[in-house]
């Protein structure tokens, strides 16, 4: 690697010290003087970030560009080229980039030890995907018989470590042999052709358009708020596609776009759901998403509150799953975290968000679980995943989608 000459690094820090002071014009001309010298890749990339923050789009477009064409391999390179083509509304470009950051990700993932552990659940739940895409494709799986026996045992050891947990997540130790199935599965990604319709056309949001211009908009529910293919689509694409790669503390498995969560079906549903909203949310856009995954044997997402203006989320389960209608679904509470408080302060839940509901007497709402339903609530307000008993087997998993819109900037 060509080391940076010391007076580009001085300037550098400069540059980085006014971004964080909030001057970002400053910092602008300080990088396009070290741009202008010559193609050094963290400039372009700050410069890109920049112009992004700003709602100059072209901008960032152009910088982005330049610093993946330096350094093809920079994993955050693509990933901000994939968020300046987010905002400029082009997600076919988008979506190329996001499979290509994905791509990159898994080849720079460090070669693990002969001997690790991972979450229990979360091979299990990895196990369960396998057997399933087997059985959904065992006509072209000429081995399939084997690999089905393979998965069955390792389904029943797991299953017996965890049961034994007694509510616990615990932990399995792994061989580099046997990773590939339980810890590490091969990458596979459903297809898809666009569809005509993915939004339902029929749900009515002019209670939503309403309460987004005056400013009001708490928790609004949208039922049937995908067409039928678009449901099947998408329920499709998250039984079938391995990106499920984060374990959480909790028991749930999270889907991410650095991991390949990203496909035409979520963003269409994110572009047709800005045009259904119409004129008042023409100045918000996508700007991160991904989806969880649960093990009805352990809890949900803990409270926390996102940071966006607005998170919608969607469950795609069907509702002969959800053995408990009137719960398994969100509880969303009336109050958002302090000024003072950082992201981490509010996203990661915990005791001292208990204590800040208590103190300021926060009220709660419980949307329950509901096939097909959306709900879209103001991004930092505190909720978390309702108490859910679902039915067990793979398919049975509930599982929910976030899409979260911030306000761009043009």
């Amino acid at each position: 690697m060509t080391s940076v000459p010391d007076s580009i690094t001085t300037e550098l820090s400069e540059a980085e010290r006014l971004t964080r002071a909030g001057n970002l014009e400053a910092a602008v001309e300080i990088l396009l003087k070290i741009v202008d010298r010559e193609a050094d890749p963290q400039a372009l990339f700050m410069l890109a970030s920049t112009y992004l923050e700003r709602g100059q789009y072209d901008e960032a477009f152009r910088h982005a560009s330049a610093a993946v064409e330096n350094e093809p391999s920079s994993a955050p390179a693509r990933d901000l080229l994939a968020k300046v083509n987010l905002a400029l509304g082009d997600y076919a470009a988008a979506l190329w980039d996001y499979d290509a950051l994905a791509a990159l990700c898994r080849e720079q993932r460090p070669i693990p030890p002969e001997k690790y552990s991972v979450p229990a659940h979360f091979a299990l739940r990895n196990v369960e995907q396998l057997a399933h895409i087997l059985t959904e494709n065992r006509d072209k799986q000429a081995s399939a018989g084997a690999l089905a026996e393979q998965i069955g045992g390792l389904h029943r050891s797991l299953t017996d470590v965890i049961e034994k947990a007694n509510g616990d997540a615990p932990w399995v130790s792994v061989n580099a042999r046997a990773s590939r199935i339980i810890a590490d599965p091969p990458y596979v990604k459903v297809p898809e052709e666009k569809l005509s319709c993915y939004v339902n056309p029929n749900a009515d949001y002019e209670p939503i358009q309403q309460a987004i211009s005056a400013g009001q908009l708490t928790s609004q529910v949208i039922d049937d708020f995908l067409t039928s293919d678009a449901l099947e689509q998408i329920r499709k694409y998250c039984l079938e596609s391995t990106v499920w790669r984060h374990p959480y503390k909790f028991g749930y498995v999270g889907a991410f776009p650095q991991d390949g969560f990203a496909s035409i079906s979520l963003f269409a549903i994110a572009e047709e759901f800005r045009t259904a909203l119409g004129e008042p949310f023409d100045e918000y856009q996508l700007a991160q998403w991904w989806a969880f995954e649960y093990d009805t044997r352990l809890p949900g997402t803990d409270i926390h509150g996102d940071d966006a203006e607005f998170s919608l989320n969607f469950w795609i389960t069907p509702d002969s799953a959800n053995l408990d209608p009137t719960k398994g679904g969100l509880v969303v509470w009336d109050k958002t975290a302090p000024n003072d408080w950082s992201f981490d302060d509010y996203n990661s839940g915990g005791e001292r968000v208990r204590q800040y509901l208590r103190d300021t007497n926060a009220e709660s709402t419980t949307i329950p679980y509901r096939e097909n339903r959306a709900v879209l609530f103001k991004g930092r307000l505190f909720h978390r995943t309702d108490d859910f008993t679902f039915a067990p087997g793979f398919t049975n998993r509930r599982r929910s989608v976030t899409l979260l819109f911030r306000r761009g900037k043009r």
